[in-house]
């Protein structure tokens, strides 16, 4: 997991988080909605877990432009994060490999990479302090993830005959020489920048930066499965953006819900382990799966605060004392 926080991170996919607002709301009642909701809803009251929000959340709840009331309503029950753009996400994962390749200092800390605000933060039950939560922010994001959406370019390779990892070096080229200011001040001050840039596409292990290694390895196999007819024609397009969703979001995660095939794929290669997330997909069986190992979370954690508050002044250390 690359967000070591204090708190638990459960991501529900857009069609997970539909069931529970149909529960939510009353429209219709799924038994396993209404208990993973009441236990997110424990969790967030008890600071101990988020269920943070993207913009794919929203946008079904978007009407007239504005966005439903009782779905922000919901959210406000259980969590309090936003995830960043996919897009932000990519470039901010670069930037910090990037840094550490020219061992330069970064002091950023790895939740900026991913997150809008802190997750282990304390907050509060509301959304009004993010102004990003608005239909028109929401629909802008969401064209702007389609119009820098990289996916033709494995469609490319793939049919090509080439490797992903044959195309990590020009994945990120393409996100530098896109925005060239915003990597300008994470090279070294000295020599040319052109030749920083050249240095660092010729290193291997740029392949292994968590987005790349997890949308390549997720996308190639999903090509061989559907047919790459059905991607090009749009047929896939839900399964094609929670890949990449999955890319951007899912190492930053304890718990993650997304599509059957994804999660299937995941459990098959061990993907999900090399992040040390638990993946689900989103049937009820599996759900009820995650309810499980949820609670058996939650009770680690609330073991955890115990122990820590129990701690008598004289085991802890303090400023100047002989326990320091």
């Amino acid at each position: 997991m690359l967000n070591n926080n204090k708190k638990l991170v459960v991501y529900l996919d857009p069609s997970t988080l539909n069931f529970m607002y149909m529960t939510y709301s009353e429209r219709r009642h799924y038994p396993v909605m209404a208990k993973l909701f009441n236990l997110l809803k424990q969790g967030f009251s008890e600071n101990l877990m988020v269920t943070p929000l993207s913009m794919e959340h929203i946008a079904p709840y978007i009407e007239e432009n504005k966005i439903d009331r009782q779905f922000l309503g919901m959210m406000a029950e259980i969590g309090q994060v936003q995830f960043l753009q996919r897009f932000t996400v990519k470039m901010l994962q670069m930037i910090r490999v990037v840094n550490n390749y020219f061992g330069q200092v970064y002091k950023k800390d790895v939740w900026k990479d991913a997150f809008g605000s802190d997750p282990g933060e304390r907050f509060v039950q509301g959304f009004s302090k993010y102004q990003s939560i608005t239909a028109l922010n929401t629909i802008k994001a969401l064209e702007r993830e389609k119009k820098l959406s990289q996916v033709f370019d494995f469609i490319d390779m793939y049919k090509k005959g080439l490797s992903a990892d044959d195309m990590a070096a020009d994945y990120y080229r393409y996100l530098w020489d896109k925005f060239p200011d915003v990597m300008r001040p994470y090279l070294p001050m000295d020599g040319d920048p052109d030749d920083h840039k050249e240095q660092f596409f010729a290193y291997e292990d740029i392949k292994d930066i968590p987005e790349f290694h997890l949308i390549s390895h997720t996308l190639y196999p999903l090509f061989e499965s559907y047919g790459i007819e059905d991607i090009e024609y749009g047929l896939k397009d839900d399964v094609i953006i929670a890949a990449e969703n999955v890319a951007s979001y899912m190492p930053y995660c304890n718990f993650y819900v997304t599509y059957g095939d994804i999660a299937e794929l995941f459990m098959m290669t061990g993907l999900n382990d090399v992040y040390s997330v638990r993946l689900y997909d989103n049937n009820e069986s599996s759900l009820y799966q995650l309810i499980s190992h949820m609670t058996l979370a939650l009770e680690e954690k609330r073991a955890e605060k115990s122990k820590i508050s129990e701690k008598s002044m004289f085991q802890k250390k303090r400023p100047g004392s002989y326990f320091s």
